[in-house]
């Protein structure tokens, strides 16, 4: 009978050791009775336990009251509440897994690939990741969540970008900044080329700056015969260079080869999805 009522005792004492949201809320906790352990917390945890209810038997023999067992009894204690929390936290990864794979077999279905079911799968993982407070996520799951949702964007940008290749008007916008871009830069270019070469002809200079800028010249006059050559598939050819919309576009187009600092005009989804696009 002594060891059933220290037993009984060693459970009631395992009170999870967390701070109060309210004082109401913690009186009802205090006049509560703990939830009862499982069979699979009391297995798990067994170790534990017995030394807890050790302790509890050995301070009630010692004729201490349940306050000074308490006390003497708060490490093992909360070694048990660890335990307990570690058990629950992976009985729940379990549960869930099992959930995934249950809805794993409905989206796919037993007979799709072995590519189809991965696909899925991490589908799947990150809608659990998505549906958790971030506050909870691991290092590694706030990775994986954040590199599920670059490569759902990467997809949502390659179907836009495929859309937009078959778009006239889209188009037209794409060869025209780059025609305005290309054209300045090329005649920038012609200028420092033939600076490098008076130099050298001079007997200083650079040769290997030369071939640099033959180099980036070859590069412009490409993409303007490019865009020279897609005009001709627009009614009206390109647009004029002076439009405030080429104008812009041509301008962010020079912030992101040149790498220069970023400009607010250059960040709306309008543009960026022109800039994208082009690289």
């Amino acid at each position: 009978m002594g060891k059933i009522l220290a037993l009984a005792a060693a459970l009631t004492l395992v009170v999870p050791l967390r701070p109060s949201a309210a004082p109401r809320a913690a009186t009802k906790r205090a006049t509560a009775r703990p939830r009862p352990l499982t069979d699979l917390e009391k297995e798990s945890c067994s170790a534990e336990l017995r030394v807890l209810d050790r302790r509890v038997r050995f301070f009630q023999g010692q004729g201490l009251g349940p306050a000074e067992i308490a006390r003497r009894n708060e490490l093992p204690r909360r070694t048990l509440g660890e335990c307990l929390s570690a058990f629950r936290r992976n009985r729940e990864v379990e549960l869930e897994r099992l959930e995934d794979m249950n809805e794993l077999d409905r989206r796919v279905g037993p007979d799709a690939s072995e590519a189809a079911r991965a696909e899925a799968w991490a589908q799947i993982q990150r809608e659990r990741l998505a549906g958790k407070p971030r506050s909870l996520l691991t290092p590694a799951e706030k990775a994986e969540l954040t590199a599920g949702s670059k490569a759902e964007e990467a997809e949502t940008h390659a179907t836009l970008d495929t859309f937009h290749a078959g778009d006239p008007a889209f188009m037209r916008m794409v060869h025209s900044a780059l025609a305005c871009h290309h054209g300045v830069r090329r005649d920038k270019l012609r200028d420092q080329l033939a600076v490098e070469q008076a130099r050298v002809r001079r007997g200083g200079g650079d040769r290997r700056k030369i071939y640099a800028l033959q180099a980036r010249l070859k590069q412009t006059n490409e993409v303007l015969a490019r865009s020279h050559e897609a005009s001709r598939q627009f009614k009206n050819g390109l647009r004029r260079c002076t439009e405030e919309q080429v104008a812009v576009l041509t301008r962010c187009l020079t912030v992101q080869f040149e790498e220069r600092p970023a400009e607010p005009a250059c960040e709306s989804e309008e543009i960026q999805q022109y800039i994208r696009f082009i690289k």
